[in-house]
């Protein structure tokens, strides 16, 4: 009877001490958001965004950086594979509409929703797709 406790005791343990190992996708989704912080990235999780997106998808994290371009508010989300003004709808009706729209457009496919204001540019992306595609969509938002 004493051997029996003993063997569950052992294996309660060993179950419990398997979750604090961390798996390999959690590694490398920390790798990534490590290398993210140091190209200048604030991360967060969509269910704790303060930032409002239309998007639900908890698989997606919202990646913001300092916006350097000449948008100082817009919010576009990705409908059909194609970016559409979501909101302010004045901005639609804009001179520089349409060549604001062709360079939203050339941003990378992996770019879900992107919402502009006056000190930043948030963005909900898929982390599995990884690093160099991190630096592609870094390199296209600096060129707006």
């Amino acid at each position: 009877m004493g051997f029996i406790i003993s063997a569950l005791v052992v294996i309660f343990f060993i179950g419990s001490a398997s979750f604090l190992i961390p798996s390999r996708r959690t590694k490398h989704i920390a790798q990534l958001r490590l290398d993210a912080v140091k190209l200048g990235f604030k991360i967060s999780s969509l269910a704790y965004s303060n930032v409002s997106f239309k998007s639900d998808d908890i698989k997606l994290a919202s990646y913001q950086i300092k916006n350097s371009s000449n948008i100082k508010e817009a919010h576009f989300i990705k409908d059909k594979n194609e970016f559409i003004l979501y909101s302010p709808s004045r901005l639609k009706y804009s001179e520089e509409y349409e060549s604001l729209l062709m360079s939203i457009r050339s941003l990378p496919e992996s770019i879900i929703e992107i919402i502009f204001s006056k000190a930043v540019m948030v963005f909900l992306w898929d982390e599995n797709l990884g690093i160099e595609e991190l630096r592609r969509i870094d390199s296209d938002l600096k060129k707006l």
